[in-house]
Protein backbone atom coordinates (compact mmCIF):
# COMPACT_ATOMS: atom_id res chain seq x y z
CA UNK A 1 0.00 0.00 0.00
CA UNK A 2 1.62 3.23 -1.20
CA UNK A 3 0.59 6.38 -3.12
CA UNK A 4 -0.25 5.44 -6.69
CA UNK A 5 0.06 1.73 -5.92
CA UNK A 6 -2.34 -1.01 -7.02
CA UNK A 7 -5.75 -1.28 -5.39
CA UNK A 8 -6.67 -4.07 -4.90
CA UNK A 9 -3.28 -5.57 -4.05
CA UNK A 10 -2.70 -9.31 -4.11
CA UNK A 11 -1.16 -10.17 -0.74
CA UNK A 12 -1.29 -13.98 -0.85
CA UNK A 13 -1.09 -16.53 -3.65
CA UNK A 14 -2.77 -19.90 -3.62
CA UNK A 15 -0.39 -22.73 -2.63
CA UNK A 16 0.50 -25.08 -5.54
CA UNK A 17 -1.25 -28.08 -3.97
CA UNK A 18 -4.53 -26.15 -3.74
CA UNK A 19 -4.14 -24.49 -7.14
CA UNK A 20 -4.69 -27.88 -8.80
CA UNK A 21 -7.64 -28.78 -6.56
CA UNK A 22 -11.01 -29.33 -8.17
CA UNK A 23 -12.83 -27.21 -7.31
CA UNK A 24 -10.22 -24.52 -6.71
CA UNK A 25 -11.07 -22.50 -3.57
CA UNK A 26 -12.51 -19.05 -4.30
CA UNK A 27 -10.23 -16.05 -3.75
CA UNK A 28 -10.75 -13.84 -0.72
CA UNK A 29 -11.00 -10.06 -1.01
CA UNK A 30 -10.37 -8.23 2.28
CA UNK A 31 -11.67 -4.66 2.67
CA UNK A 32 -9.97 -2.03 4.83
CA UNK A 33 -11.06 -1.04 8.31
CA UNK A 34 -12.10 2.45 9.42
CA UNK A 35 -8.48 3.60 9.44
CA UNK A 36 -8.32 3.03 5.70
CA UNK A 37 -5.26 0.76 5.62
CA UNK A 38 -4.69 -2.92 4.92
CA UNK A 39 -1.42 -3.33 6.85
CA UNK A 40 -3.11 -5.70 9.32
CA UNK A 41 -3.84 -8.23 6.60
CA UNK A 42 -0.15 -8.43 5.70
CA UNK A 43 0.46 -9.87 9.19
CA UNK A 44 -1.59 -12.97 8.43
CA UNK A 45 -0.15 -16.35 7.59
CA UNK A 46 -1.43 -18.41 4.67
CA UNK A 47 -5.19 -18.69 4.19
CA UNK A 48 -4.74 -21.28 1.45
CA UNK A 49 -5.99 -19.22 -1.50
CA UNK A 50 -5.43 -16.05 -3.48
CA UNK A 51 -6.04 -13.12 -1.14
CA UNK A 52 -6.53 -9.51 -2.23
CA UNK A 53 -6.60 -6.41 -0.05
CA UNK A 54 -8.48 -3.18 -0.83
CA UNK A 55 -7.36 -0.01 0.96
CA UNK A 56 -9.20 3.30 1.14
CA UNK A 57 -8.33 4.79 -2.23
CA UNK A 58 -8.61 8.29 -0.74
CA UNK A 59 -6.38 7.49 2.23
CA UNK A 60 -3.29 9.33 0.99
CA UNK A 61 -5.21 12.49 0.00
CA UNK A 62 -7.25 12.56 3.21
CA UNK A 63 -10.38 13.35 1.21
CA UNK A 64 -13.86 12.35 2.35
CA UNK A 65 -16.23 10.26 0.22
CA UNK A 66 -18.95 12.71 -0.71
CA UNK A 67 -21.11 9.80 -1.90
CA UNK A 68 -20.60 7.87 1.33
CA UNK A 69 -20.53 4.09 1.58
CA UNK A 70 -22.43 3.69 -1.67
CA UNK A 71 -19.70 5.50 -3.60
CA UNK A 72 -16.98 3.44 -1.92
CA UNK A 73 -18.77 0.22 -2.88
CA UNK A 74 -19.03 1.20 -6.55
CA UNK A 75 -15.39 2.31 -6.76
CA UNK A 76 -14.08 -0.84 -5.07
CA UNK A 77 -16.20 -3.16 -7.22
CA UNK A 78 -14.98 -1.42 -10.36
CA UNK A 79 -11.42 -1.92 -9.08
CA UNK A 80 -12.01 -5.68 -8.81
CA UNK A 81 -13.36 -5.70 -12.36
CA UNK A 82 -10.30 -3.83 -13.68
CA UNK A 83 -8.02 -6.30 -11.90
CA UNK A 84 -9.63 -9.12 -13.86
CA UNK A 85 -11.19 -10.94 -10.91
CA UNK A 86 -13.83 -13.37 -12.14
CA UNK A 87 -16.14 -16.11 -10.92
CA UNK A 88 -17.13 -16.81 -7.33
CA UNK A 89 -15.30 -14.88 -4.62
CA UNK A 90 -15.33 -14.45 -0.86
CA UNK A 91 -15.52 -10.98 0.65
CA UNK A 92 -14.46 -9.99 4.14
CA UNK A 93 -12.84 -7.46 6.38
CA UNK A 94 -12.18 -6.17 9.85
CA UNK A 95 -14.77 -3.87 11.44
CA UNK A 96 -15.82 -1.42 8.69
CA UNK A 97 -14.46 -3.96 6.20
CA UNK A 98 -17.25 -6.34 7.20
CA UNK A 99 -19.89 -3.67 6.51
CA UNK A 100 -18.29 -2.89 3.15
CA UNK A 101 -18.33 -6.60 2.29
CA UNK A 102 -22.03 -6.83 3.05
CA UNK A 103 -22.77 -3.66 1.05
CA UNK A 104 -20.73 -4.93 -1.91
CA UNK A 105 -22.53 -8.29 -1.82
CA UNK A 106 -25.86 -6.45 -1.84
CA UNK A 107 -24.83 -4.31 -4.81
CA UNK A 108 -23.70 -7.37 -6.78
CA UNK A 109 -26.99 -9.16 -6.01
CA UNK A 110 -28.91 -6.04 -7.07
CA UNK A 111 -27.09 -5.72 -10.42
CA UNK A 112 -25.60 -9.18 -11.17
CA UNK A 113 -25.19 -8.56 -14.90
CA UNK A 114 -22.84 -5.65 -14.22
CA UNK A 115 -20.13 -7.73 -12.52
CA UNK A 116 -18.19 -10.82 -13.68
CA UNK A 117 -18.16 -12.26 -10.16
CA UNK A 118 -20.59 -13.36 -7.47
CA UNK A 119 -20.19 -13.64 -3.71
CA UNK A 120 -19.97 -17.15 -2.27
CA UNK A 121 -19.41 -16.14 1.35
CA UNK A 122 -18.49 -13.42 3.83
CA UNK A 123 -15.79 -13.30 6.53
CA UNK A 124 -16.78 -10.68 9.12
CA UNK A 125 -13.82 -9.92 11.37
CA UNK A 126 -15.28 -8.48 14.58
CA UNK A 127 -17.90 -6.45 12.71
CA UNK A 128 -20.76 -5.93 15.20
CA UNK A 129 -24.35 -5.31 14.15
CA UNK A 130 -24.70 -1.76 12.88
CA UNK A 131 -27.40 0.88 12.92
CA UNK A 132 -26.89 4.48 11.85
CA UNK A 133 -24.96 6.08 14.68
CA UNK A 134 -27.36 9.01 14.84
CA UNK A 135 -30.00 6.51 16.05
CA UNK A 136 -27.92 5.05 18.89
CA UNK A 137 -29.26 6.09 22.29
CA UNK A 138 -27.07 3.86 24.48
CA UNK A 139 -24.30 5.75 26.29
CA UNK A 140 -20.82 4.76 25.18
CA UNK A 141 -17.21 5.90 25.35
CA UNK A 142 -14.85 7.15 22.67
CA UNK A 143 -12.70 4.58 20.93
CA UNK A 144 -9.16 4.29 22.37
CA UNK A 145 -7.24 5.17 19.20
CA UNK A 146 -4.01 6.15 20.96
CA UNK A 147 -1.09 7.40 18.88
CA UNK A 148 -2.02 6.79 15.27
CA UNK A 149 -0.75 8.53 12.10
CA UNK A 150 -2.60 11.67 11.08
CA UNK A 151 -3.88 10.04 7.88
CA UNK A 152 -5.34 7.15 9.87
CA UNK A 153 -7.00 9.56 12.30
CA UNK A 154 -8.45 11.51 9.36
CA UNK A 155 -9.79 8.30 7.82
CA UNK A 156 -11.45 7.37 11.12
CA UNK A 157 -13.07 10.81 11.33
CA UNK A 158 -14.45 10.48 7.80
CA UNK A 159 -15.63 6.96 8.64
CA UNK A 160 -17.47 8.15 11.75
CA UNK A 161 -19.17 10.90 9.74
CA UNK A 162 -20.19 8.42 7.03
CA UNK A 163 -21.72 5.97 9.50
CA UNK A 164 -23.84 8.63 11.21
CA UNK A 165 -26.69 8.07 8.73
CA UNK A 166 -25.73 4.86 6.91
CA UNK A 167 -27.84 1.76 7.53
CA UNK A 168 -27.13 -1.84 6.60
CA UNK A 169 -28.34 -2.97 3.16
CA UNK A 170 -31.60 -4.91 3.17
CA UNK A 171 -32.55 -8.47 2.31
CA UNK A 172 -36.08 -9.86 2.74
CA UNK A 173 -34.89 -12.74 4.92
CA UNK A 174 -37.09 -15.35 3.25
CA UNK A 175 -36.76 -19.03 4.13
CA UNK A 176 -33.55 -20.80 3.19
CA UNK A 177 -32.36 -24.36 3.67
CA UNK A 178 -33.78 -26.02 6.78
CA UNK A 179 -30.72 -28.19 7.34
CA UNK A 180 -27.07 -27.97 6.27
CA UNK A 181 -24.73 -30.95 6.52
CA UNK A 182 -21.17 -29.77 7.21
CA UNK A 183 -17.82 -31.38 7.94
CA UNK A 184 -15.54 -28.94 9.75
CA UNK A 185 -11.82 -28.84 10.49
CA UNK A 186 -10.86 -31.70 12.78
CA UNK A 187 -13.29 -34.08 11.08
CA UNK A 188 -16.39 -33.20 13.12
CA UNK A 189 -19.71 -33.39 11.25
CA UNK A 190 -22.80 -31.34 12.01
CA UNK A 191 -26.33 -31.15 10.69
CA UNK A 192 -26.86 -27.44 11.13
CA UNK A 193 -30.52 -26.61 11.64
CA UNK A 194 -32.12 -23.29 10.79
CA UNK A 195 -31.64 -20.83 13.69
CA UNK A 196 -28.50 -22.70 14.71
CA UNK A 197 -24.86 -21.71 14.17
CA UNK A 198 -21.52 -23.40 14.67
CA UNK A 199 -19.47 -22.06 17.54
CA UNK A 200 -15.78 -22.35 18.43
CA UNK A 201 -14.52 -20.92 21.75
CA UNK A 202 -11.36 -18.84 22.07
CA UNK A 203 -9.41 -21.74 23.58
CA UNK A 204 -8.83 -25.21 22.21
CA UNK A 205 -7.80 -26.67 18.89
CA UNK A 206 -9.58 -27.79 15.76
CA UNK A 207 -11.99 -30.23 17.49
CA UNK A 208 -13.78 -27.78 19.80
CA UNK A 209 -16.75 -27.00 17.55
CA UNK A 210 -20.29 -27.10 18.94
CA UNK A 211 -23.63 -25.60 17.95
CA UNK A 212 -25.65 -22.83 19.57
CA UNK A 213 -29.25 -21.79 19.03
CA UNK A 214 -29.99 -18.29 17.78
CA UNK A 215 -33.01 -16.05 17.54
CA UNK A 216 -34.77 -15.26 14.28
CA UNK A 217 -35.73 -11.99 12.62
CA UNK A 218 -39.01 -11.02 14.27
CA UNK A 219 -41.94 -9.65 12.31
CA UNK A 220 -41.40 -6.31 14.04
CA UNK A 221 -37.75 -6.23 13.00
CA UNK A 222 -38.69 -7.31 9.47
CA UNK A 223 -41.24 -4.52 9.11
CA UNK A 224 -38.71 -2.03 10.45
CA UNK A 225 -36.18 -3.26 7.90
CA UNK A 226 -38.78 -2.82 5.17
CA UNK A 227 -39.47 0.75 6.28
CA UNK A 228 -35.92 2.17 6.25
CA UNK A 229 -33.72 3.30 4.68
CA UNK A 230 -36.07 4.27 1.83
CA UNK A 231 -33.40 4.47 -0.89
CA UNK A 232 -32.29 0.84 -0.67
CA UNK A 233 -33.63 -2.05 -2.73
CA UNK A 234 -34.74 -5.09 -0.73
CA UNK A 235 -33.05 -8.18 -2.19
CA UNK A 236 -35.03 -11.45 -1.91
CA UNK A 237 -33.62 -14.06 0.44
CA UNK A 238 -30.66 -13.59 2.76
CA UNK A 239 -27.08 -12.33 2.39
CA UNK A 240 -24.35 -14.79 1.39
CA UNK A 241 -23.39 -17.16 4.23
CA UNK A 242 -21.00 -15.62 6.72
CA UNK A 243 -18.52 -16.58 9.40
CA UNK A 244 -18.10 -14.10 12.25
CA UNK A 245 -14.75 -13.76 14.02
CA UNK A 246 -15.62 -12.43 17.49
CA UNK A 247 -13.21 -10.80 19.94
CA UNK A 248 -14.04 -11.82 23.50
CA UNK A 249 -12.34 -8.96 25.36
CA UNK A 250 -13.61 -5.42 25.84
CA UNK A 251 -11.37 -2.66 24.54
CA UNK A 252 -9.30 -0.84 27.14
CA UNK A 253 -10.65 2.67 27.53
CA UNK A 254 -8.48 5.75 27.40
CA UNK A 255 -7.34 6.76 30.93
CA UNK A 256 -7.50 10.43 29.90
CA UNK A 257 -11.29 10.18 29.52
CA UNK A 258 -12.65 8.17 32.48
CA UNK A 259 -15.94 6.42 31.69
CA UNK A 260 -18.10 3.59 32.98
CA UNK A 261 -19.45 2.83 29.52
CA UNK A 262 -17.97 0.54 26.84
CA UNK A 263 -16.88 1.99 23.55
CA UNK A 264 -19.27 1.79 20.59
CA UNK A 265 -17.81 -1.38 19.10
CA UNK A 266 -18.36 -3.20 22.44
CA UNK A 267 -22.04 -2.42 23.00
CA UNK A 268 -22.99 -5.99 22.02
CA UNK A 269 -19.70 -7.63 23.05
CA UNK A 270 -21.32 -10.18 25.38
CA UNK A 271 -23.63 -11.47 22.64
CA UNK A 272 -22.26 -14.44 20.71
CA UNK A 273 -23.37 -12.88 17.39
CA UNK A 274 -22.35 -9.31 18.36
CA UNK A 275 -25.91 -8.04 18.02
CA UNK A 276 -26.82 -9.62 14.66
CA UNK A 277 -29.07 -12.26 16.20
CA UNK A 278 -32.77 -11.54 15.72
CA UNK A 279 -32.07 -8.11 14.24
CA UNK A 280 -31.08 -9.09 10.69
CA UNK A 281 -31.91 -11.92 8.26
CA UNK A 282 -30.10 -15.11 9.23
CA UNK A 283 -26.81 -15.38 7.36
CA UNK A 284 -24.12 -16.00 9.99
CA UNK A 285 -23.37 -19.73 9.94
CA UNK A 286 -20.46 -19.86 12.40
CA UNK A 287 -18.91 -17.80 15.19
CA UNK A 288 -15.23 -18.20 16.04
CA UNK A 289 -14.02 -16.52 19.22
CA UNK A 290 -10.53 -15.06 19.58
CA UNK A 291 -8.89 -13.97 22.84
CA UNK A 292 -8.31 -10.30 22.00
CA UNK A 293 -10.07 -6.97 21.98
CA UNK A 294 -11.23 -5.22 18.83
CA UNK A 295 -8.36 -2.76 18.60
CA UNK A 296 -5.58 -5.24 19.45
CA UNK A 297 -6.72 -8.09 17.25
CA UNK A 298 -3.92 -7.49 14.75
CA UNK A 299 -0.82 -6.91 16.87
CA UNK A 300 2.47 -7.10 14.99
CA UNK A 301 4.39 -7.28 18.30
CA UNK A 302 2.47 -10.37 19.40
CA UNK A 303 3.41 -13.16 16.98
CA UNK A 304 1.71 -15.88 19.01
CA UNK A 305 -1.53 -13.89 18.77
CA UNK A 306 -1.11 -13.48 15.01
CA UNK A 307 -0.57 -17.22 14.57
CA UNK A 308 -3.78 -17.85 16.51
CA UNK A 309 -5.72 -15.24 14.51
CA UNK A 310 -4.47 -16.76 11.26
CA UNK A 311 -5.56 -20.24 12.38
CA UNK A 312 -9.01 -18.96 13.31
CA UNK A 313 -9.48 -17.09 10.05
CA UNK A 314 -8.36 -20.23 8.21
CA UNK A 315 -10.95 -22.28 10.11
CA UNK A 316 -13.53 -19.69 9.12
CA UNK A 317 -12.52 -19.99 5.48
CA UNK A 318 -12.79 -23.79 5.75
CA UNK A 319 -16.42 -23.35 6.85
CA UNK A 320 -17.14 -20.98 3.96
CA UNK A 321 -15.49 -23.41 1.53
CA UNK A 322 -17.63 -26.26 2.87
CA UNK A 323 -20.80 -24.18 2.51
CA UNK A 324 -19.75 -23.16 -0.99
CA UNK A 325 -19.12 -26.77 -2.02
CA UNK A 326 -22.46 -27.84 -0.52
CA UNK A 327 -24.33 -25.11 -2.38
CA UNK A 328 -22.58 -26.01 -5.65
CA UNK A 329 -23.58 -29.66 -5.19
CA UNK A 330 -27.20 -28.69 -4.53
CA UNK A 331 -27.30 -26.47 -7.62
CA UNK A 332 -25.75 -29.25 -9.70
CA UNK A 333 -28.34 -31.75 -8.46
CA UNK A 334 -31.17 -29.41 -9.47
CA UNK A 335 -29.86 -29.10 -13.03
CA UNK A 336 -29.35 -32.87 -13.53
Amino acid sequence: MYPGGPNPTQIQFIPPNRAIANPRPPPLVLLHDGGGTTFSYFLLGSLGRDVWAVHNSRYFTGDAWEGGMEQMVLVYLDGLVREGIRGEIMLGGWSLGGFLSLAMAHRIAETPDRYPFSVAGLLLIDSPYHIARSKISQPHSKAPLGNVPDLVRTAFEHCDAMLQEWDLPRWSGTEGAQETDLEVSGGQRFKLQRSEVLYKPATGGAKTWSTIRTGTLSSTEASTAEASPPGDLVIPGSPPPAVLIRCTQFAKLSPEIPSNYPCLVDLNRNEKLLGWEGRYPEFIQAVIDVDADHYRLFDRTHMERMEDVTARLAWGMDILDALWSSNKAKKGAKTD
